[in-house]
């Protein structure tokens, strides 16, 4: 048996399916596989997703018996290739269905104006058999090769309902075309429904061509983000020369280059080379970022400026942008809890339909009614034609899959569906403070001056604490450079461990460091210095002192920004009537001066791993659905034991792998958005569903007759084609919707 970590997952494109029971004899063709693990198909992307152990079998062997089921799964080494060659096909399909549309309805227009208008001419019978079967053979001979297919495989689809309703109505019509005067002697008109026949035929024709068209839609996050990824790379050899390279062909370690208005295809290091480049499409941050040597830089950047020379450290799905892109996939191939209980329905539909059907017929013949045959004949025709399961094999998938995407396009990573129908449901949002909170950095954020502010003093600072190693001076560094600092040359620096630093330049001793250095240098430490010292440590800050001589000439306050959207943030979350708590490892009082800072009333400091995962294994026992949002290694544990786990993409890659979600710019709003993008999909799903369900619910018995007692009312099988396409229509353009949804 093969390790865990030696399984394989992948999706793949899957060609010929009509409806949601396709979906399901793929699937469970895949999962009954000797050697595959799980097996996911998405009706709405038209893929399959499974994870197989490679020493049992193998993706070919997977398609191969997805062929003999009547199906065409598409297995490439290059999953771009293998999506090309699937929007390909269906490029071709597409044309094709267009071709039979526009046949079936120039045939079946004049077969309509015949039969309702009226018309009676020599031989009219035979000519509006003759139309009626040209529709049917030519528009619509793959739903009777299907049909009868999946019959036999006791897996009856939507092929089979359409198969079964037109061969009846047109036997019918043919017999009574052949044998008229069988229904004329009992005093009956031997009707002709051959209209109905190709009706049926053209209706689900054109109904399946506006879904293919609309399908397309629901996959174009997926394709726009694979768009970002060039196929090619210009791979800088040994000697001086560039060759074009496949991606495939480069190896780590490698080196590129990249020209100006040139996407970059690998993650790598900067080794030569000074540019702007354009990582919106990974940050959301639109101003450019420069790029020089020793610079990261990451795949399907766009490079703006000048020519880059790239050591390649991660290459093709092991780049953020391919880790990105798998995962967008793997959440649109997976399925809510909601749609395992719609495929459980879709599975035994056909069946009951076709027995709803028969029923349907059997009564009308009992009812001895006028015309009962006729009557029953219709009936049961009109109940197989609107009870195709297309909306509701479509209802779940399509929402999910434009969900995701619609996340993907705002930097929001749902790993899984799932997770996207919880999230709807967070009852509380448990934080983390250092990186999810806050910035994750210590940074300078306040300065007291003991005299008037010196600005050649700042230069002394910077010339110190360049020279340091402690975590407090790379701020400190950071607040001079943004004051255009430049550094002084020290004739002799001391390091003082615990305290600080002291160096001379010329006659002059400088000093910057603890309240301890500050004493020993004999400063005058006033009681209104050692109170904003005592007031900050309180506050959890780090607090740095400076001066030359004996002579304090500032006092520096170092803390953990707070995000400038977490205040906004946590105020939101808590309008919409979610708690907010915060769980961190600091003190208390650090954790509460933070807390204060952003409106959040419950805080827990001091907490280990284990603490923060018992706390939330506690609210959950108590009925709360829980999101847990954080960035660290100590925050695995806690991601894990929650409901939806977030990650913020700037933080350890444990806490990314571990998490559901990823907010990959690390922005503290794209939370809120990815819990409204819960509840639009959520609440898309429930519409689609609604309305699947109410049309079938009541379709059904309007199509077998039920109004006609006291109404007079019945559905002919050519409105019920037409209302069966166009609910297929609805639910797919319905979950449309959400790629205008503001998040």
């Amino acid at each position: 048996m093969a390790k865990n970590d030696e399984m394989k997952r992948g999706t793949f494109p899957v060609n010929g399916m009509m409806c949601a029971v396709c979906a399901g004899v793929v699937e469970k063709t895949a999962s009954q596989m000797e050697g595959v693990i799980s097996a996911s198909v998405n009706f709405a992307t038209m893929s399959l997703t499974m994870e197989w152990n490679p020493r049992i079998t193998n993706p070919e062997k997977v398609s191969e018996a997805i062929h003999k089921s009547g199906f065409e799964m598409i297995v490439e080494d290059d999953e771009a290739e293998a999506l090309a060659q699937q929007a390909s096909q269906e490029q071709k399909v597409y044309r094709t269905l267009k071709r039979k549309v526009i046949l079936a309805w120039a045939l079946t227009l004049p077969l309509s104006v015949i039969c309702m208008g009226g018309l009676s001419f020599p031989c009219q019978g035979w000519v509006m058999m003759l139309l009626s079967l040209v529709v049917m053979v030519v528009c619509g001979g793959h739903f009777y090769v299907n049909g009868a297919k999946n019959a036999l495989r006791l897996t009856p689809n939507m092929d089979t309902l359409v198969a079964l309703s037109t061969i009846v109505s047109f036997s019918f019509s043919l017999f009574n075309t052949l044998f008229p005067d069988y229904w004329q002697t009992k005093g009956l008109d031997a009707a002709l429904y051959y209209e109905a026949s190709a009706m049926i035929i053209a209706f689900v024709l054109t109904g399946k061509l506006m879904e293919t068209r609309a399908r397309h839609s629901t996959g174009s996050a997926i394709r726009s983000l694979m768009g970002l990824q060039p196929k090619l790379a210009k791979q800088l050899l040994s000697d001086g020369s560039v060759r074009v390279v496949k991606l495939s062909m480069l190896s780590i370690e490698d080196k590129i280059i990249v020209s100006p208005g040139e996407r970059v295809p690998v993650d790598g290091v900067v080794v030569d080379g000074i540019s702007s480049v354009d990582e919106s499409m990974l940050t959301g941050e639109s101003m450019p970022i420069e790029k020089s040597v020793e610079s990261k830089v990451s795949a399907g950047t766009m490079n703006l400026s000048g020519a880059l020379t790239i050591v390649v450290k991660q290459v093709g799905q092991s780049t953020l942008l391919g880790q990105i892109i798998d995962s967008v996939k793997r959440a649109q191939g997976s399925k809510a809890p909601v749609q395992r209980t719609v495929d459980k329905i879709s599975g035994v539909f056909v069946p009951v339909v076709v027995g709803i059907s028969i029923l349907t017929f059997v009564l009308w013949i009992m009812s001895g009614a006028e015309n009962s045959f006729a009557m029953a004949l219709l009936s049961s025709v009109s109940v197989l034609v609107i009870a195709c399961p297309c909306a509701l094999g479509l209802a779940t998938p399509t929402a999910i899959t434009v969900g995701i995407g619609k996340g993907a396009e705002n930097h929001i990573l749902i790993k899984d569906a799932t997770a996207l129908e919880l999230l709807s449901r967070i009852d509380v949002v448990a934080l983390d403070k250092t990186g999810t909170l806050t910035v994750g950095r210590p940074d300078v954020v306040d300065v007291v001056w003991k005299d008037d502010e010196d600005d050649s003093f700042k230069i002394y600072i910077y010339g110190l604490e360049k020279s340091s190693n402690h975590p407090l001076s790379e701020a400190v560094c950071r607040w001079s450079k943004q004051n255009d600092m430049i550094g002084v040359e020290y004739n002799h620096v001391d390091h003082i461990i615990g305290k600080g630093i002291v160096g001379e330049s010329g006659d002059t001793k400088y000093w910057v460091g603890s309240y301890a250095l500050a004493k020993e240098m004999n400063s005058e430490l006033t009681s209104e210095i050692s109170s904003i010292v005592h007031q900050w440590q309180n506050e959890g800050c780090g607090v740095i002192l400076a001066g030359c001589a004996n002579q304090l000439k500032l006092i520096l306050k170092v803390a953990d920004k707070v995000k400038d959207d977490a205040s906004e943030f946590v105020r939101n979350v808590q309008d919409n009537g979610i708690d907010v708590v915060l769980l961190t490892g600091d003190n208390v009082a650090t954790a509460s001066v933070v807390a204060s800072e952003v409106g959040i009333r419950v805080v827990e400091g001091e907490m280990l791993p284990a603490d923060k995962q018992h706390y939330i294994e506690n609210l959950r026992n108590e009925g709360d659905i829980v999101a847990m949002v954080g960035d660290g290694v100590n925050d695995s544990v806690a991601l894990a034991q929650s409901d939806v786990s977030i990650a913020m993409g700037s933080g350890s890659d444990v806490a990314i792998q571990t998490a559901q979600v990823t907010i990959v710019d690390g922005k503290l709003s794209r939370v809120l958005s990815a819990l409204r993008l819960s509840k639009h999909t959520i609440r898309t799903i429930r519409q689609n569903l609604f309305w699947a369900f109410i049309y079938n619910v009541v379709g059904i018995p309007i199509a077998a007759g039920v109004l006609y007692p006291s109404f007079g009312i019945m559905l002919n099988p050519m409105i019920a084609s037409a209302a069966m396409a166009m609910s297929s229509i609805c639910v797919v353009t319905n979950s449309l919707r959400l790629k205008k949804v503001k998040l």
